[in-house]
């Protein structure tokens, strides 16, 4: 993001929404490229993408992914997942999203952790991270502050690298070229 735009403006929040868009996109795309079908939500649901599983995966039912842009984290060291309002006293992030899956973005956008999100719910529970509150003039989440390294360490989660638009159609012209 543009460091010269101040927080907390309109400017600024088109500029974060457009970010986000483009990491959902490549998210949808790493499915794409695994022989999914992959619908963008720009709808107000509590999730990003609905991924309808490929015909090679049998009659599995769609699912629904949660994504979230953690661009500190690799500065950090930590990733940090939203959980609560501060201000409302309501849940969000990782404790309100319907989705099925999360999909954590890490720093540039060039790969991804993969989770079902019950397993991830359940996972920060039982290892009870600390809770902060982010600061800032804008602020208004809380949420566990984890180390990248516990998240690396559990098979639950996949770490993925995700393809850019130019990667995903270079990828699909290599397979056409190879059947």
């Amino acid at each position: 993001m543009d460091r010269s735009l101040k927080q907390n403006t309109p400017e600024a929040f088109r500029q974060q929404l457009r970010s986000g868009h483009y990491n959902e996109l490549r998210v949808a795309l790493y499915f794409m490229l695994r022989g999914h079908a992959a619908r963008l939500g720009f709808d107000g649901q509590s999730f990003d993408i609905t991924v309808v599983p490929g015909p090679e995966f049998g009659r599995r039912d769609p699912f629904r992914v949660e994504v979230k842009w953690d661009k500190h984290a690799a500065q950090t060291g930590n990733a940090y997942f939203e959980t609560e309002n501060p201000r409302s006293g309501k849940p969000t992030g990782i404790r309100s999203s319907t989705a099925d899956w999360w999909a954590h973005v890490l720093g540039e956008g060039q790969e991804a952790l993969l989770m079902p999100l019950d397993k991830l719910r359940m996972w920060l529970d039982e290892r009870r991270y600390k809770s902060v509150a982010t600061r800032g003039s804008d602020s208004n989440s809380r949420g566990l502050i984890v180390p990248l390294a516990d998240l690396a360490s559990e098979r639950k989660f996949l770490r993925v690298k995700l393809p850019t638009p130019e990667q995903f159609f270079d990828d699909l012209l290599r397979q056409a070229f190879h059947t």
